[in-house]
């Protein structure tokens, strides 16, 4: 039994599946605005019975967010030996083909998800799949390249039940948070190699041109940047809020950690913070049924990454500890 659960929590080790919370959430945000503005009627997250657009969204979410996961321990299996050995892979949980494999079915997973939103969707889970890629194998190992890339991952990742989503606030500070959580990691880390100015200013730059694209691209194809008619004040203090109370998360739990502690922990509050920012969008327009279901997804999430976090470190350790 306790060699069933170890493969089990393994597997979500691997795949981080914890974590995917934010990722969910995001893709139902984009999915609920959609079937509430008449501008998207006739598009599958519309058309779609609700359970059905939803589910497809979550298995898109999902199997996008582990296939990411699971692609970087089976890329970074040699450095892992040397320098995070409790990895699935290098701590000998799991076999570098069963790793692939799992990746390779989680893709699958999410491109039937997508598939069911019609062909654009799957179009732009493709750009994303390739952005993942991309990262993985190039641009994580070029600072300034690496920070932009997560932030438009993030970005194409919520267009995909949508590609004509025009309120890209949302969007935009998905895309912002994202960037913000994985140079603060790199930081705490003290990774190498260590940004110079000059790509400080390549990943300022960066952040600026894709910020004025995707908020540009709002602008443009829209009736004004906020959805519905409604005006956005006040109800851009929602996400403000959200992104300020992060902040304040973000010291709290580092503040005294060790480097790993520390960056694993903002890790999984970035991650899961994304689902508030869901939650905070839906409150800032006034739908508040949407708020109080996401605001339900995220409570679980964080119940849920808390439970399987104490219940693996149980699984994990010795039978001497355990019966202590």
């Amino acid at each position: 039994m306790r060699r069933t659960l170890l493969r089990i929590f393994t597997a979500l080790q691997l795949t981080r599946l914890t974590m995917a919370y934010g990722a969910i959430a995001d893709l139902w945000l984009v999915i609920l605005l959609t079937r509430v503005d008449p501008l998207y009627e006739n598009l599958p997250a519309s058309t779609l019975p609700l359970p059905v657009s939803l589910f497809a969204g979550l298995v898109v979410a999902v199997g996008l967010f582990t296939f990411g996961a699971g692609l970087n321990d089976v890329l970074d299996a040699r450095h892992d030996r040397a320098f995070s050995p409790d990895r699935p892979i290098p701590a000998g949980n799991i076999r570098p083909q069963q790793a692939a494999i799992l990746t390779s079915a989680c893709l699958a997973a999410a491109t039937l998800g997508a598939a069911t939103l019609g062909v654009p969707a799957v179009a732009t889970m493709a750009l994303t799949a390739l952005g993942i890629i991309f990262y993985n194998a190039f641009a994580k190992h070029v600072p300034s390249v690496g920070f932009v890339t997560i932030g438009l991952v993030h970005a194409v990742h919520m267009a995909i039940p949508n590609h004509l989503f025009s309120f890209t606030l949302p969007i935009w500070l998905s895309m912002t948070h994202a960037m913000a959580v994985a140079i603060l990691v790199y930081k705490i880390e003290d990774k190498r190699p260590t940004p110079t100015v000059r790509a400080w200013m390549f990943t300022l730059a960066g952040w600026s041109f894709w910020s004025a694209v995707v908020l540009s691209w709002g602008w443009w194809h829209s009736r004004g940047v906020w959805p519905l008619g409604n005006g956005p004040w006040p109800g851009c203090l929602w996400p403000l809020g959200t992104a300020l109370a992060f902040v304040g998360i973000a010291v709290v739990k580092t503040k005294g950690q060790s480097p790993a502690v520390a960056s694993e922990k903002l890790r999984r509050y970035g991650a899961m913070w994304q689902s508030l920012y869901a939650v905070s969008w839906f409150a800032a327009i006034g739908l508040w049924k949407e708020a109080l279901m996401l605001g339900g997804v995220a409570a679980g999430g964080f119940a849920v990454m808390t439970a399987l976090k104490e219940i693996t470190i149980a699984i994990r350790a010795p039978r001497s500890w355990r019966e202590a």
